[in-house]
């Protein structure tokens, strides 16, 4: 082909080219995501989680506050006679809480024994802790375990030190008369409560404070009792923070993990620094589908959905926006359409290329017209 001619076929091609890239992009888009894609609809045809039955099977173990946790967060996603069923279930769950003589018998054993399962048991707990009560009968028991086989648990002593130091403030009183609950009863880890005595022992009061700060957090938004049930994923201080973090920033965060368990617990735990929000979104959704959510997790079907699409990492490193979210929601916003949208977008490319290669392909003269009156040759 000769230069103009070459010239002229790619100027005139100019915007099939345009479109070209057009076309290939939306397709390179998609076909970039189809692993994601397909982890988020497995996830997306799970049944929804029966935030009714799990409410009535709370209130039926005297878990009231975990209870009405749980309808809090279904309130907030469900909709039509789901919704109605689970209000009705949330006002029987708050008037079984609120019946007096309940709350005063578990209240009192709480104080007495110093354990606790429900709401009220625990706050019988914390409430004779606070009032030095608790401290002095915890120590006198550990005592009469020295006196009779020469053991006593150390962190129930040293907690319950704490206990009689800060009488006065019962911000700071209250977590460790729960972090002792949380010994008693079994909820506690032998790892974290070795760190939790090398952190007494050693009067290392600032991570102390830490450690206190991260359990009232949990404690506030996952109920006393439901904090124990978290303690039981925690080895160390870090695991602790991160949960607590969790906990805080996510909505629905308490009732995720209430859900799934270790499974949640340890996705939370292991999270890397640039996947945090997308493993929050991971752990909530599947908490949203019950039991099959958590065996979901439990096969890491999650993976796919913790590596960033390149496009993302494209936007990242030239804007520090909200880019980032718009293109992640444009990628879900493509999860029910990819079954048409990536063999039309592959059709437009294919059409696209067929027509520059014609422009550029050689064009054959035509063999001139005999003379009048004369036949061509054969």
């Amino acid at each position: 082909m000769k230069p103009g001619r070459l010239l002229s076929a790619a100027w005139s091609s100019r915007w099939g080219a345009v479109r070209l890239l057009i076309a290939i992009a939306a397709l390179w888009f998609l076909l970039a995501d189809a692993g994601a894609r397909l982890a988020r609809l497995q996830l997306a045809a799970l049944p929804t989680f029966d935030y009714a039955a799990e409410v009535r099977h709370l209130c039926q173990m005297e878990r009231y506050a975990e209870a009405i946790m749980v309808a809090d967060d279904g309130l907030g996603v469900l909709e039509g006679p789901a919704r109605e069923e689970l209000v009705r279930e949330r006002e029987n769950a708050e008037s079984q809480r609120a019946s007096l003589l309940r709350r005063t018998r578990d209240f009192g054993l709480g104080a007495l024994s110093g354990q606790g399962g429900s709401l009220e048991r625990v706050a019988g707990a914390v409430t004779a802790d606070l009032f030095v009560v608790g401290d002095v009968r915890d120590l006198a028991i550990q005592g009469a375990h020295y006196v009779a086989d020469g053991e006593a648990d150390t962190l129930i002593v040293l907690l319950s030190g704490i206990g009689l130091a800060t009488t006065l403030a019962p911000s700071i009183d209250a977590v460790p008369a729960l972090l002792k609950v949380a010994r008693k009863t079994g909820a506690m880890t032998a790892a974290m409560g070795e760190r939790l005595i090398d952190l007494l022992r050693k009067r290392r009061t600032e991570e102390l404070g830490v450690v206190l700060a991260d359990v009232a957090v949990i404690s506030r938004r996952a109920s006393p009792a439901g904090t124990l049930r978290v303690l039981r994923h925690v080895d160390d201080p870090a695991d602790l923070a991160r949960l607590a973090r969790f906990v805080e920033r996510a909505p629905g965060g308490a009732f995720a993990l209430h859900v799934t368990g270790k499974e949640g617990a340890s996705l939370i735990k292991s999270a890397p620094a640039d996947a945090i929000k997308a493993t929050d979104a991971v752990v909530v959704a599947a908490a949203r589908k019950g039991a099959a959510g958590t065996e979901w997790l439990r096969r890491r079907g999650y993976r796919r959905l913790l590596r960033p699409h390149p496009a993302v990492g494209v936007v990242k490193s030239v804007y520090k926006g909200n880019a980032q979210e718009l293109v992640s929601r444009a990628i879900a916003a493509t999860d029910g359409r990819s079954w048409w949208l990536i063999p039309l977008f592959a059709a437009w490319a294919l059409v696209e290329s067929a027509l520059i290669a014609h422009r550029f392909a050689p064009r054959r003269l035509s063999s001139p017209a005999p003379p009048a009156g004369r036949l061509a040759p054969a």
